[in-house]
């Protein structure tokens, strides 16, 4: 009874046949995708490898780095980088890591929670909606093939955005707690959340705030030893902010610096990067000119913080814009441009379009001969 009052306590008219069909076909190519070993991409492997050392030393885990474990062939990726995402991702990568499940299912865990944001959106939104969030090229790619864990992350996000939609203030704020926990870009919902507590009414509003911080504060303190044994473990990810890749970046046409951004990048990719990029911008600009700004910007805030971050830091992934769906929820009263940023979502697929005139860049063929025997077990501990 309480599953069905929080879930699915909506008004959105079930998917019709044809779009089940479709969404069905999807999570089979998704499977499917799960059972690849990754080429692109060596994060889920090194998760895997290094969080399985974490029982061994959970006090002093963040301080460890992958060239005290020269003999495992983890350590060989990113060797002098300690472990930098927060306690949620840990804990998940440490489970799979220690009992030596195989990437299928981390994988397959991973697409399950992208199947379970389509379906709250589509539940409380539109399926439409939801057929563009599960369907888009850098999720099935990056998520079900090369095993990227953000969709964590995203569900968290819409998790929290459709529990204040229903009035739920305390899982509210333990879900965006949680999206906190498992990556720091989560904290770009929080004008929204802001905007939904205390825009209303003083009773309600009191209300909101109490129950929003218990559950935010009750999602914390789980994880108040990890900042015990190392404080600022929540900003280690600006470590990577020392390297030099965004092929998102400001004006690429302009300096030798921001070329520099584009060293990996085709020109064909960082053309289209520069389109599906600027896009949303002109059209999020669009829609707060069109009246009722301070209601309307802290609610797109979410995705105009996304591209300015996503445009200025100094590294970014193809895959951080799995988030994008999370940021695109908040503006969920105005159905149009909601739908307008999740086509220009599914349309971030740069890298999947350039890899057709061979524009990629794969890991050596001994590493996808490794991964692909880990497929379904594996010891993440084992060498060469």
């Amino acid at each position: 009874m309480e599953f069905s009052r929080l879930f699915l306590n909506d008004r959105a008219p079930l998917p019709s046949r044809l779009m089940l069909v479709a969404l069905l076909l999807i999570l089979a190519l998704r499977i499917w995708f799960c059972a690849q070993a990754p080429i692109e991409t060596t994060d889920l492997y090194r998760h895997l490898g290094f969080t399985s050392h974490f029982l061994e030393n959970p006090t002093g885990f963040y301080g460890l780095l992958p060239s005290e474990f020269p003999d495992e062939f983890w350590s060989d990726f990113w060797s002098d980088v300690p472990y930098i995402y927060p306690p949620v991702a840990l804990l998940f990568f440490a489970f799979f890591g220690t009992l030596g499940i195989g990437l299928f299912w981390v994988k397959l865990v991973l697409t399950l929670c992208d199947c379970v944001t389509a379906w709250l959106i589509g539940r409380s939104f539109s399926w439409w909606a939801a057929l563009l969030v599960f369907s888009a090229p850098v999720s099935v790619w990056y998520t079900s093939h090369e095993g990227q864990y953000e969709s964590m992350v995203t569900l968290l996000m819409v998790s929290s955005i459709y529990f204040v939609r229903q009035g739920r203030w305390k899982l509210a704020g333990a879900a965006f707690m949680l999206a906190l926990q498992t990556k720091q870009l989560a904290i770009l919902i929080a004008p929204y959340l802001l905007f939904e507590i205390f825009h209303r009414i003083r009773p309600k509003q009191l209300r909101a705030v109490k129950g929003f911080l218990t559950g935010f504060g009750a999602a914390f303190l789980p994880f108040l030893p990890f900042y015990y044994w190392r404080p600022g473990l929540w900003f280690l990810a600006l470590q990577n902010q020392e390297n030099m890749l965004n092929p998102y970046y400001w004006p690429f046409f302009c300096s030798n610096t921001s070329i520099a951004h584009f060293d990996e990048c085709s020109t064909f990719r960082a053309l289209w990067n520069v389109i599906v990029s600027f896009t949303p911008l002109a059209l999020l600009a669009l829609f707060l000119a069109r009246g009722h700004f301070r209601r309307k910007f802290p609610q797109a805030l979410p995705s105009i913080g996304f591209w300015a971050l996503i445009k200025s830091a100094a590294w970014v992934m193809n895959w951080y814009m799995l988030l994008l769906p999370a940021c695109s929820f908040t503006l969920w009263r105005y159905r149009r441009c909601t739908m307008a940023l999740l086509v220009i979502y599914w349309l971030q697929c740069g890298q999947q379009l350039s890899s057709i005139i061979g524009d990629i860049r794969i890991e050596e063929p001994a590493t996808i001969a490794r991964f692909h025997k880990c497929i379904w077990w594996a010891d993440y501990r084992a060498g060469e």
